[in-house]
């Protein structure tokens, strides 16, 4: 649970700019993120689930479920090796 809540913590602390440019402010590393990561990032921040995730961009993209979910995968793979 501990664990969980520290990834949530440091996700929240990832700022993103409408030019699609995440800053970390724990770290001061910087991170230039596609449109459909940017939805994802927001999500995360709000604490939606994978698959609200992934539905959402499923509608928002009109991309196949597979290719979202597959897309989605791995942005979270990225962030979680990043904010760890």
């Amino acid at each position: 649970m501990e664990i969980a809540a520290a990834r949530t913590r440091r996700v929240r602390a990832i700022v993103l700019n409408a030019g699609g440019h995440a800053f970390d402010t724990r770290t001061g590393r910087s991170y230039s993120i596609n449109p459909p990561a940017q939805v994802a990032l927001l999500m995360m921040q709000d604490g939606k689930s994978r698959q609200a995730t992934i539905d959402a961009l499923v509608a928002l993209c009109d991309q196949p479920s597979a290719v979202v979910e597959a897309g989605v995968d791995g942005f979270f793979e990225q962030m979680a090796r990043y904010v760890a």
